[in-house]
């Protein structure tokens, strides 16, 4: 895989009770050349699927987030490169697409990420203005759902990821890498979180959900 770079994703499939692990990759040297692997936990072997010709996946070694059974990764799609998120689904091993927000100003975006929250697939994303938004699909697959929560406004330098919610209102997120802070959407407030024995900047982490689950990585000083 040297020569390679990928997106994954774990989730369970309800329907043949097996936990599934799914590859996206493509060759660095070779325009266009994409492959899909997955892995059986069940059976022990892995698959090789069907190609994606169309779609180039925007974050290279991203997790899918798992939504209503399927994996979800933010992606360009060929020849405009415009936004769509790309799901798979776990049952059927199938590839589709999900609308983004018809409103969404491509245009004015410095960063744009996808997440999963209380179960709803949602995007992330900071304007040149600094304004953070949050778009939330409160009903899969009804592009009328789209639901969009101004979070505030914030100077970044390196960005900010959203781990989990702890209530309705309050969103934890990873602020600049090193900064756990919780944002109240309802109140429109930031507080600070403070978490014993954790003194390194972190790079990437994830939640554990019923669904599914991701790992934590770690970055020292």
């Amino acid at each position: 895989m040297s020569d390679s770079c990928s997106v994954y994703g774990l989730g369970y499939d309800f329907a043949t009770d097996d936990f599934k692990v799914v590859t996206h990759s493509r060759y660095r040297r070779r325009i266009g050349s994409t492959f899909v692997d997955v892995y059986s936990l069940r059976m022990g072997v892995w698959r090789r699927l069907e190609s994606l010709p169309h779609h180039r996946v925007v974050r290279m070694r991203a997790s899918g987030f798992l939504v209503n059974g399927s994996l979800h990764w933010l992606a360009r799609k060929a020849p405009e490169f415009s936004y769509v998120i790309l799901a798979f689904d776990l049952s059927d091993e199938k590839f589709l697409e999900v609308l983004t927000p018809t409103t969404l100003d491509n245009d004015n975006l410095l960063f744009n990420k996808l997440l999963a929250l209380i179960g709803c697939l949602c995007m992330l994303y900071d304007t040149l203005e600094n304004e953070i938004y949050i778009w939330m699909m409160r009903e899969y697959r009804v592009e009328e759902s789209w639901t969009k929560f101004r979070v505030g406004r914030m100077d970044l330098e390196h960005g900010l990821v959203p781990f989990c919610t702890i209530s309705d209102d309050d969103i934890v997120l990873n602020v600049d890498r090193d900064k756990l802070t919780v944002y109240n959407m309802k109140e429109d407030q930031w507080r600070y979180m403070k978490v014993d024995g954790i003194t390194a900047m972190f790079e990437r982490a994830g939640t554990f959900t019923e669904e599914s689950f991701f790992s934590y990585v770690w970055q020292g000083n």
